[in-house]
């Protein structure tokens, strides 16, 4: 059974995509891979479900952004080429999606937010929002 029709009875779909798969083996972003994922999701969303995508890869995009000789190791390193990274990557998505005339929206989510049970809920309505006007999420 091929995945697309193991989806069909599926109302949701959550992608989870790491940045293996957003990358080339030398770390360098795979613009390819990204086009071949807006295709893809702005396909199953065409078909009426909801997709959500999870995407990691704004360190990886930072990293090539500001041409550092290899990936960060501590925290402070990482969340500079992270805060850079993602607003490239998301650049990246629009690009893309828009060519299939899909709408996307970034939400960012930390572990202070199911913490507590107001911006859980808001988080949840949001989403879920966002949902019901056929946009994809992209969370990280």
């Amino acid at each position: 059974m091929s995945f697309r029709e193991k989806i069909k009875d599926y109302k949701r779909i959550i992608i989870k995509i790491g940045t293996t798969s957003l990358t080339h083996k030398n770390g360098k972003i795979n613009l390819q891979a990204i086009e071949n994922l807006a295709w893809v999701l702005s396909d199953i969303r065409n078909q009426g479900k909801e997709v959500i995508l999870v995407s990691s890869g704004a360190i990886a995009v930072g990293t090539e952004r500001l041409a550092l000789p290899q990936r960060p190791r501590d925290i402070i390193g990482k969340q500079v080429a992270s805060a850079v990274g993602q607003g490239v990557l998301m650049q990246i998505y629009e690009s893309f999606f828009s060519r299939y005339n899909q709408k996307i929206a970034q939400i960012l989510l930390t572990k202070d937010v199911f913490d507590n049970t107001i911006t859980r809920e808001n988080a949840q309505n949001t989403l879920f929002k966002l949902l019901e006007m056929g946009v994809i999420p992209i969370v990280n």
